[in-house]
Formats: structure tokens, sequence, C-alpha cells
């Protein structure tokens, strides 16, 4: 009996994970000028932006200043975060594969990928998904 109500437990816990949508905690910049925020819309299948990552941009005062979906979609691995210098957006996708925005007049301008940013990416997901 204690081993179906563990079962039972579990499977409410991890399927309640993908059923709630999701938003990630605030993440500064190595400059302190911005910070960003990951959302996914899990719960309502009808809108247009259904399980896409989106990251939000915010100020050092943390308003926000703009949003950009990245295209990666949530049923895959996936992670954001920023270069060790400066101020450059880093996203890895099991699904489209690496991505990097350098701000430019507080709006993120996607870049070609690196090497440097490449492996950037890679670590935070190993981060991510140790």
């Amino acid at each position: 009996m204690k081993r179906k109500l563990t079962l039972i437990l579990l499977t409410l816990t991890f399927t309640s994970c993908f059923f709630s949508d999701y938003e990630s905690e605030l993440l500064k910049s190595p400059t302190g000028n911005f910070g960003i925020k990951a959302t996914v819309i899990r719960t309502d299948k009808n809108v247009e932006n259904y399980a896409y990552v989106f990251i939000h941009l915010f100020d050092k005062e943390s308003n926000k200043l703009t949003e950009l979906n990245t295209g990666a979609g949530d049923a895959n691995k996936w992670t954001i975060g920023w270069t060790e210098i400066g101020d450059t957006i880093v996203l890895q996708s099991s699904d489209i594969g690496n991505k990097a925005w350098i701000l430019n007049q507080n709006k993120p301008n996607q870049i070609k990928m690196t090497d440097e940013l490449n492996e950037r990416a890679e670590f935070l997901y190993s981060e991510k998904y140790k």
C-alpha cells in the first residue's frame, strides 16, 4: 500500500510540472545592466505561442524592455543564460540548436554562433541537466 501511494504521489508531482505554465527566475547579466526570464505557456493549447520558450528582457530596475520567441519548443531540453562577460544571451535547445543574441539599444539582435558561444551554450546545458 505504501509503495502504491508513493508511486501515485511521484506521478502527480511529475505530471504537475508538465501541466503548469513555467517562469524562470530572473538571471542578471554579468554587467548588471540587464536581466532575463524564460516563460513557457503549457496550460492553454489554443494560444499561438503554446509550448514555445520566450525570453523576457529587463533593465537594471527590472522594467520589462521586450520579449522574444526563441523558436525553441518546450517538449525538448533547453536552457538560457548569459556569456561570462558582456550582455549576450545564449540559448541551448535540443530541438533547434544553439542561438545567441547581443543587446543593442536595449533590444536583442541574433548573432552568428561561434565556437565560444557554442561552448557556453553546452556548459549552461550541462549545469542545468546535471
